[in-house]
């Protein structure tokens, strides 16, 4: 067999978002995939559609009269499936195929299929909080189920609907169990093997669910629910107020320049303010236009992109500062705090700067 390395790393995407010609969200079928599939011992962890950040533009949650508009998303599937967003179709990056991605990581599925035809030690697993048990046989029965699954979706077709879920699912469970073979016998190669699939499933899902996806050209695929892109506007509309006004409220977003610990530092920061500000002001004021202007958009550029992350980031800036939040760890207040609605449109703000920043980042 060939000889397995480990998985690149770094911020390149495996997989892009396609947009239909149309720019629409495509018309494949995409609901929750509800086949049989063997338990899997590791879905301990959580539903991916039960993320707070799930950006599904059409939720059907997101018309609730009681929908609180911040972004989050407090439902997940009742038969344990995994949902497909509507519109998401994938194709491997032309930075994995450059990086031979796809030839690599069939190599690892091939050596994992052959490693299963060899002598192995007992294989077993404990699910958690002393859950379902795990024998060698079911194991390797699940291991290569997941196996050749995956051989069947990452031929380089566009993946969209169930091949997506089948991906997702079967990288997952191949990833795990695979590791716990690894920690048995001991072999880098498996180790390497199970950070392949490990890394597959985390790819699919980070560009299933991705708020700004990088398609490859340098331009974005927007993914907001309607309450995201709701509360977006609503905190673009105050911002616009606030730079009117040009008000104290301000403050944050113009630290001295110079400092203000003594007279001489202060004075040099007013003198620095005055020649300074007007323009600051403008090129604020016109980064808040263009991001009010593309909030419907499903595809945007980098520069919009940046713009989007410097205009929601001094939103922040100036809600931190009416909060009182000073450092980023700090507690949220009490859900019954008349604070706390402001808090969780702040922090879904945050989220969205900091998802801007990741997927600019690919482009560097």
């Amino acid at each position: 067999m060939s000889v397995v390395d480990a998985p690149p790393e770094g911020e390149h995407p495996w997989f892009i978002p396609v947009v239909p010609p149309d720019g629409g969200d495509g018309s494949a079928d995409q609901r929750p995939h509800t086949g049989d599939r063997d338990p899997d011992p590791t879905h301990a962890g959580g539903d991916p559609e039960s993320d707070d950040d799930h950006p599904n533009d059409d939720h059907p949650n997101d018309d609730h009269p009681n929908d609180p508009g911040d972004g989050t998303d407090d439902t997940d599937g009742t038969d344990g499936s995994m949902a497909v967003a509507p519109g998401t179709i994938l194709a491997w990056s032309p930075w994995a195929e450059d990086d031979q991605v796809p030839r690599r990581l069939r190599t690892a599925i091939a050596s994992l299929a052959h490693r299963l035809t060899e002598d192995l030690p007992e294989l077993s697993h404990q699910n958690p909080d002393g859950g379902q048990r795990f024998d060698h046989g079911r194991l390797v029965a699940a291991l290569s189920n997941a196996l050749g699954a995956l051989s069947e979706v990452i031929d380089g077709r566009l993946l969209e609907g169930d091949d997506l879920v089948t991906l997702l699912g079967a990288a997952h469970d191949g990833a795990v169990i695979s590791a716990i073979m690894a920690e048995a016998t001991g072999e880098p190669s498996t180790a390497f093997q199970s950070d392949w699939l490990r890394r597959t499933a985390e790819e699919v899902h980070r560009a299933m669910w991705r708020r700004f996806a990088p398609l490859g050209d340098g331009r974005f695929r927007v993914r907001l629910r309607r309450g995201e892109r709701a509360l977006v506007g609503r905190v673009l509309t105050e911002q616009q107020r606030r730079l009117t006004d040009d008000g104290p409220e301000l403050a944050p977003l113009f630290p001295a320049g110079y400092g203000d610990g003594d007279p001489e530092s202060a004075e040099a920061s007013a003198e620095f303010a005055a020649l300074t500000r007007s323009d600051l002001m403008a090129g604020r004021s016109s980064a808040l236009e263009l991001v009010q202007g593309t909030l419907g958009e499903r595809v945007i550029d980098a520069a919009t992109l940046s713009a989007w992350m410097r205009t929601l980031n001094d939103v922040r800036l100036v809600m931190a500062t009416e909060l009182g939040i000073d450092h980023d760890d700090q507690p949220p207040p009490a859900p019954w705090d008349s604070s706390f609605p402001a808090w969780r449109s702040y922090a879904v703000l945050g989220n969205l700067v900091h998802e801007a920043v990741l997927s600019l980042r690919t482009q560097l």
